[in-house]
């Protein structure tokens, strides 16, 4: 049975974690997710997560291993796997065990695992251990993470053979505040709302009364970062319960330079809404 998190809101900003640490949460999700994801709507998002296999095909030496990272169920991953050889080994890793426990399911392999695993913090050593060559995935985490400290922390543990394959939810236009609040509705919505408010309902010690207010806010850490952002407005304090990065393309690319990463190819959905990042470790 799982416990309750423990959270005590000594910090304005709740960790992504703790959206996603139950199964029932992990549902809450799912529903959003079928409700709302451009990948799901829309057939040139799903193609983004295709392009890259030609050119992986040509880098990657068989056997290889798959290491999925915030994997959820592993839809996209799959999407992806259905272009490429059968992984040798594969790791599933995600906040919610029962997800992970279901991309490893779903993904073809000859040896597979789950693992659960809180990316807001480190990344444990022994995934790193695994055979080389090793393809990393990380679809879907950005928006939600602090990117910059992630992706290096990624890079740090990657040999010159292995290869990590990321995707971004991006802010269209030129102006990345813009873009933001152009997008707004596919966060501002009943079925993301439940799943919010069932997670606040969870913590303990109970939160004081309060609504949740979606809006579009610089990031703390990249003031030129928008990010969209939901937050529990009590008489008190406003908490930060949930937030989406949406970067410009530059921006991305900036990250990828100072995590020490080389960009190899880049694929941007038509309406400049949401890309796939192939890199690997820059040369020292």
């Amino acid at each position: 049975m799982n416990s309750k998190p423990a959270y005590r809101w000594s910090s304005p900003e709740l960790p992504a974690s703790a959206l996603y640490f139950s199964p029932s949460l992990g549902r809450l999700w799912k529903k959003v997710h079928l409700a709302c994801s451009p990948f799901l709507r829309r057939p040139s998002v799903r193609r983004l997560y295709q392009k890259p296999a030609p050119q992986l095909l040509k880098l990657l030496r068989d056997p290889y291993c798959l290491i999925a990272l915030g994997c959820a169920d592993g839809t996209k991953e799959a999407f992806l796997l259905k272009k490429l050889s059968k992984p040798a080994y594969l790791l599933a890793a995600d906040t919610n065990l029962s997800l992970a426990r279901r991309a490893a399911l779903r993904l073809p392999a000859l040896k597979k695992a789950a693992r659960r695993i809180d990316l807001t913090t480190h990344l444990p050593s022994p995934i790193f251990h695994l055979p080389k060559p090793r393809l990393f995935t990380l679809f879907g985490v950005l928006p939600n993470l602090d990117p910059l400290p992630l992706l290096r922390r990624i890079a740090h543990r990657m040999s010159h053979a292995d290869l990590l394959l990321f995707s971004a939810n991006l802010a269209p236009g030129r102006s990345g505040f813009a873009g933001a609040r152009k997008v707004l509705p596919q966060y501002d919505n009943p079925p993301t709302r439940r799943w919010l408010g069932t997670a606040i309902q969870a913590y303990r010690p109970k939160l004081p009364k309060g609504r949740l207010h979606f809006g579009v806010h610089p990031d703390p850490r990249q003031k030129s970062l928008a990010r969209i952002e939901a937050r529990w407005i009590t008489p008190m304090q406003n908490l930060i319960v949930f937030s989406s990065r949406r970067p410009t393309t530059a921006q991305v690319e900036t990250w990828i330079q100072s995590a020490r990463l080389r960009s190899l190819s880049r694929f941007l959905d038509p309406r400049g809404e949401e890309g796939v990042w192939l890199v690997r470790p820059a040369a020292t």
